[in-house]
């Protein structure tokens, strides 16, 4: 079974959850999916691997050829090449995206492609754990590349059970870690921030039709009801962590608080068993 951790906004403590499931689990394959801010390794133990480059293509012009007719700023749907009617077309990289409409429609061949480094995935494992983690260059905006070269070097490993850690928020990165999943378990806190998010989080996975359910953590900082939004999307609150400040200063100095609160392993312990119950 492939979970998807994810959480309608940050500092939820998805990471933290994450870490304990797999540390809980370590036959379980960790992928850390939140590519622009990766931090599951820190929480899991010391890297042992290698490091692959992802790439993609991205357009280029030669200006001997073109002739300035303007029909690849015309064809391109995400604005990555402004022509002002006039002149040499300009290729925005950060727009992007590799498609290759472009060089097609050009009728003098004037637009090519070349490969450009935007990333990399870390493979090998983290504290004896099978582990993958998608890292953004810095700079690059191609975050959906990243997270679905992840999942590709993932399926060489051949193991069913995957354990993702998936970027926060609703935006097209998370729908793309999502679209992997079998389930999907929301992180969430009773506060207004938290609810108004995770509202978000379960139209997205509700449009997905993924089956959802929830953990509420920080139980205790704040005391907002969840209940209406459980009846609606008809989803299950799996776990509570209550607001733990030794669990906090574990975070603060890179440690999962799995391994040294024996009230947190016991709810994760709970956790899993209840998602194999009614996912597996």
């Amino acid at each position: 079974m492939k979970i998807a951790v994810a959480s309608g906004k940050g500092g939820t403590g998805k990471t933290s959850i994450s870490a304990s499931l797999v540390l809980a689990r370590p036959e379980n394959l960790a992928l850390d999916l939140d590519v622009e801010e990766p931090n599951l390794n820190i929480l899991l133990g010391a890297f042992e691997g290698g490091v692959l480059p992802v790439s993609m293509p991205i357009a280029r012009i030669e200006g001997s050829k073109c002739v300035e007719c303007g029909k690849c700023a015309r064809s391109c749907v995400f604005g990555a090449i402004a022509w002002m009617g006039a002149g040499f077309p300009v290729i925005n990289d950060s727009l992007c995206r590799g498609c290759g409409l472009c060089p097609r429609v050009c009728p003098t061949e004037a637009i090519y492609e070349e490969d450009q480094t935007v990333g990399e995935v870390r493979s090998g494992t983290c504290g004896g754990i099978p582990f993958l983690e998608g890292r953004l260059r810095v700079g690059s905006v191609n975050t959906v590349r990243v997270i679905e070269e992840t999942v590709k070097k993932a399926k060489a490993f051949n193991r069913p059970d995957w354990l993702m850690d998936c970027p926060p928020g609703t935006a097209c990165p998370v729908a793309a870690s999502l679209r992997h999943a079998d389930m999907a378990l929301l992180v969430t806190e009773p506060t207004p921030f938290g609810r108004s998010d995770l509202e978000g989080m379960l139209e997205l996975t509700a449009d997905m039709n993924i089956p959802t359910a929830l953990v509420i953590n920080k139980t205790g900082i704040g005391d907002l009801s969840l209940d209406d939004l459980c009846t609606r999307f008809g989803v299950d609150v799996l776990a509570r962590y209550p607001f733990s400040r030794s669990a906090a200063e574990c975070g603060a100095r890179g440690e999962s608080p799995f391994k040294t609160d024996a009230g947190w392993a016991e709810i994760t312990r709970t956790l899993w068993s209840r998602i194999e119950r009614r996912y597996s």
